[in-house]
């Protein structure tokens, strides 16, 4: 008997190795397609407000500022100094169908507060004072910009300065309007700015 199930083991095993399994329907495959890693999906565009807080503002505006319009892509904050004398900060924020139309978004912002400046003060016959640079590492690209609007009044110098940045097809503009406090303003803008892109 033991004898017998020496001899049989053997050939069960041999038996078993030398079937075959039946082979995997393809259509069961996964296909190359499928295997391949999807791209992560945009997050939602932030509202404005998100990207800009009343301590904030109060910071690059120098004085406590009060909200003033709040829309899903514009957020406004207002500052006065006295009478006849407010500054507005306005954070505006888009998103373009593609690359080609976020440049040339970027390209034509850039360009407004030297533009605007230069309408007004042919009006009245005053001279455009306006400067700009580029911003390094700071989205994909950036400019700062600054021009006056006519004369002083008073102590007052109306102004500008204005921050525009791109990450890729989302376009964020920063404008401070009706300011004399010009001392360190482009600092506050930019630190601003930074804070703003990392939530793009």
């Amino acid at each position: 008997m033991h004898r017998s199930l020496f001899v049989l083991l053997p050939l069960l095993v041999l038996s078993a190795c030398g079937k075959e399994s039946p082979a995997a329907d393809a259509s069961a495959w996964p296909s190359f397609e499928q295997a391949q890693a999807q791209p992560p999906a945009e997050s939602p565009l932030p509202a404005a407000c998100s990207l800009l807080s009343a301590e904030q503002a109060s910071t690059v505006l120098g004085s406590e500022a009060s909200l003033m319009t709040e829309e899903p892509e514009a957020c406004m904050y207002g500052s006065s100094a006295g009478v006849g004398n407010i500054t507005m900060l306005t954070l505006i924020v888009g998103d373009n169908e593609d690359l080609a139309m976020a440049q040339a978004v970027f390209n034509g912002i850039a360009g407004q507060p030297g533009n605007l400046a230069g309408t007004v003060n042919s009006r009245i016959g005053e001279k455009t004072k306006k400067s700009g640079q580029d911003l390094d590492a700071l989205g994909d690209e950036a400019w700062l910009s600054a021009a006056s609007f006519g004369a002083s009044f008073g102590s007052h110098q109306v102004g500008a300065q204005q921050l525009v940045l791109r990450k890729g097809t989302r376009v964020l503009t920063l404008n401070v309007t009706g300011t004399d406090k010009l001392q360190g303003l482009a600092q506050r803008l930019e630190t601003l700015a930074r804070s703003a892109v990392a939530q793009l």
